[in-house]
Order: structure tokens, then sequence, then C-alpha cells
């Protein structure tokens, strides 16, 4: 009994002592600012992108109405306007599938292996009239280095998961009002003829 009590034990403070790991990358929505979805690339300590590949992409997908998308405005690299931080805004966005698609791309080596996560911020879909709902977002091309592998010994770092998005269109003020009218009007003609049918 006291074997097994030891192998339970020792197994628990393995999995105590085993380094947690977080998701490696996450784009999440920071802000809905009238019509634009804007959101924040982080990665994670030792994550990297395009090392093996040419390129990277973020692609967010299930949205609807897209008009435009802009590339990120800032990083939490030093300094600004340094070599770090400008390859780090270096990426292209585009709109696919008739505003129900939106990617972005980042052509050539990116960065990465540092000790803690850093962030990308100002990736904006403008979707005029439209409200947040779920979308989803997937990567490729986030990586760890050959030096660096995950506790399951991968080197891959993408993600494919839900994110808020513009997904829902907002019903339109004179829809509202046409809406309204119509009911008034049908409560109205109902009205008089339950009057026409009692005299």
């Amino acid at each position: 009994m006291s074997g097994i009590f030891h192998a339970a034990a020792v197994g628990f403070l393995a999995v105590l002592m085993t380094p947690a790991t977080s998701e490696a990358v996450s784009f999440t929505l920071s802000s809905v600012v009238g019509d634009n979805w804007i959101y924040t690339l982080t990665y994670e300590p030792l994550d990297n992108y395009s090392i093996f590949q040419p390129s990277t992409t973020i692609t967010v997908t299930g949205v609807s109405g897209v008009t435009s998308a802009l590339g990120p405005t800032s990083t939490d690299f030093d300094p600004p306007g340094g070599f770090l931080d400008t390859l780090n805004l270096d990426w292209t966005p585009a709109v696919l599938s008739g505003g129900t698609a939106v990617s972005w791309t980042h052509i050539g080596s990116g960065t990465g292996n540092f000790g803690e996560p850093k962030h990308v911020f100002g990736f904006t879909i403008i979707a005029p009239g439209a409200q947040t709902g779920v979308a989803a977002v997937a990567t490729d091309g986030f990586e760890r280095d050959l030096s660096n592998p995950l506790p399951n010994g991968s080197f891959d770092l993408d993600i494919s998961t839900e994110v808020r998005g513009p997904t829902v269109s907002a019903v339109p003020e004179p829809a509202i009002g046409l809406l309204i009218g119509s009911g008034l009007l049908y409560a109205f003609q109902l009205r008089r003829r339950r009057r026409a049918f009692k005299r």
C-alpha cells in the first residue's frame, strides 16, 4: 500500500514541478471602437514565427460585413521605431470571400525567443453596422526553434480557436422605425375592425 502511495506522491510532485505551458499564441479582441474591431497578437516566451517557412498568417473567418482591414499599429518592443519594432509591424492585411474572412500575412523572418510574452497591437477589422459575435481564428507559421521544443517534442505553436468579431449585422435604424410603424398600423386596423364588429 505504501508503494502505491509513494508512486502517487511522486507522480503528483512531477506534475507540480513540470512547467505549465500556456497556449503558444493568442489573438484576442482588445476593443471595439465604432466600426473597428481591434486585436492584439501575444506570443509567449521562446515562441517564434517564420523561422521554418517563408511566411506566417493569421486568419479570422466567420465574420460578416467586413469592408477593410488594417495592419498592426504598435508593439512592446523597445525602442519604438527600432528594428524589432518595425519587423513586427510588417503584416499585410487582406479581406477575403466577400467580407467573411480577413487574413494578415508576415513575409520573411519573424522574431522570438524572448524571456517574456511579447505583443503586437492594433490589428483592425472594419465592419460598418455589425455587432460582435463569435468568429474563428487560425494561425500558420508560429513555432519553437530547434533548441526549444515543447514538452511533447513538437515545434508547432499554431492555434485554431474561437475569437470575438463582427459577425451579426445590426438592424439599421430606418428598419426599426419601419417595424414599429407596421406594428402600430396593424394594431390600429385591428382596433377599427373590432369597433366595426361591435356596431
